[in-house]
């Protein structure tokens, strides 16, 4: 039986957010074997207990042999590039080493033309990203195994942990949000073993909480989040696995971690985003830390009761806070603002960037309403001005057909560039 090996060397979030992928593939390419390559103890058992993968191989101790009717590679990473261009494949799909040169996928290229620019005018969810390697395929929702007999009622879940400091949010701000938030439901603490002294401090500054950090395995931990009512976490491998089980997260976002990347996919859940200046940016030693204390727990408390059923509507974000409602339609994720913000700028390039790559990631998916999506915008007080010199940047990054969209896109949602 023919072979297919998937590449995906990252964390448990990333592996929950490639199961559209991974289910388009099964689709594509019915009645073959699929292998994942992977280098995490936590994917390993997510990939065994997931229906979509056949084999596991931890790269280190196992090399793939033999040989592969396609590779799809998942990351950028130059090492798991070399695994991809290394094996005896018949086709191969996503980054690809030449040497020391990474040869990126045109979606890829796009990506990083955005990044390069400005992060924030990218609106294009990893999951989708790792779909377009699939273009024929339509949109999918993440897929995992929802345990027997879980129902609903089983209160809120707060996840206090992150893997990386800087996505971390301070436990005296669950604390507080835990306090504000009126809910006759049981708060329920979930996370790893070596994070048991968040818990504890936890349970000395906020309400009374059922603390299940580092008790649960994944099949426990899957069982514990489909009976929730809601789940509340930073960017975090259990916000994703939550997302996959139909529960509604609120998703905290902030530092690093840029909710329209990486933000819980599929339809009923808010991005909470706290912009600081000099973010979003990478992971690294910032001593700062200003952003963690961004995100306001008055506020994500309110957006949990709205995700609750409140009857209050959810208030409008202030100046550097910004809440998305996800959806998903015929392409993928869809964000749609919290409240009625204005359309500037940079939301209305934004837009039009998005409008443009879509025809890049599924060129035979129809182009949707643009018009449609500046909708829930105020407009802006005045003319929406782009100076020459960032349209010439940005376009030089973009193919021939990108480029023409891109300024189709612009035209429709009245976006002039200035003449310098």
């Amino acid at each position: 039986m023919a072979r297919i090996l998937v590449i995906q060397m990252a964390k448990l979030g990333d592996f929950i957010q490639s199961t559209p992928f991974l289910a388009a593939l099964r689709s594509a390419r019915p009645g073959r074997i699929i292998t994942l390559a992977l280098n995490e103890a936590a994917v390993s058992e997510a990939a065994r207990l997931s229906p979509l993968v056949d084999e596991n191989l931890a790269i280190g101790s196992d090399r793939p042999e033999g040989e592969f009717e396609a590779v799809y590679n998942l990351n950028t990473a130059l090492g798991a590039a070399r695994l991809a261009a290394g094996v005896r494949a018949g086709q191969r799909f996503g980054p690809l080493a030449e040497g020391e040169t990474l040869r990126l996928t045109p979606v890829q290229e796009f990506l990083m033309g955005l990044m390069a620019e400005d992060r924030r005018l990218g609106r294009f969810n990893l999951a989708d990203v790792w779909l377009s390697l699939v273009p024929e395929s339509g949109a999918r929702h993440l897929l995992w195994p929802r345990p027997e007999g879980v129902e609903g009622g089983g209160g809120i879940g707060l996840h206090l942990g992150a893997r990386h400091h800087l996505r971390r949010w301070p436990v005296e701000y669950f604390a507080r949000l835990a306090r504000t938030l009126q809910t006759s439901g049981e708060f329920i603490l979930t996370g790893s073993e070596g994070e048991r002294a968040l818990g504890a401090k936890f349970q000395k500054l906020g309400p009374p909480a059922r603390n299940l950090m580092g008790a649960t395995d994944l099949s426990e931990l899957s069982r514990t989040l489909a009976g929730l009512d809601l789940l509340i976490s930073a960017d975090t491998g259990v916000l994703h696995l939550a997302a996959a089980l139909g529960t509604p997260t609120l998703a905290l976002f902030f530092g690093p971690a840029y909710g329209p990347e990486t933000g819980p996919y599929g339809p009923g859940h808010l991005i909470y985003q706290a912009e600081a200046p000099c973010g979003p940016c990478r992971e690294g030693d910032c001593r700062q830390r200003q952003c963690l204390a961004l995100p306001d727990p008055d506020l994500a408390a309110r957006l949990a009761a709205a995700l609750l059923g409140s009857r209050e509507e959810p208030p409008q974000p202030p100046p550097g806070h910004r809440v998305w409602r996800t959806g998903l339609d015929a392409f993928g994720q869809r964000l749609q603002p919290l409240g009625r913000p204005v359309l500037t700028e940079d939301e209305a390039l934004a837009l039009a960037l998005t409008w443009a790559g879509q025809a890049l990631f599924r060129p035979k998916i129809g182009a949707p309403d643009l018009a449609e999506w500046a909708a829930p915008y105020a407009p802006p007080p005045g003319r929406l001005t782009l100076k020459a010199e960032r349209f010439r940047r940005l376009a030089g990054r973009l193919t021939p057909a990108v480029r023409t969209r891109l300024a189709r896109g612009l035209d429709i949602l009245g976006l002039e560039i200035a003449v310098s």
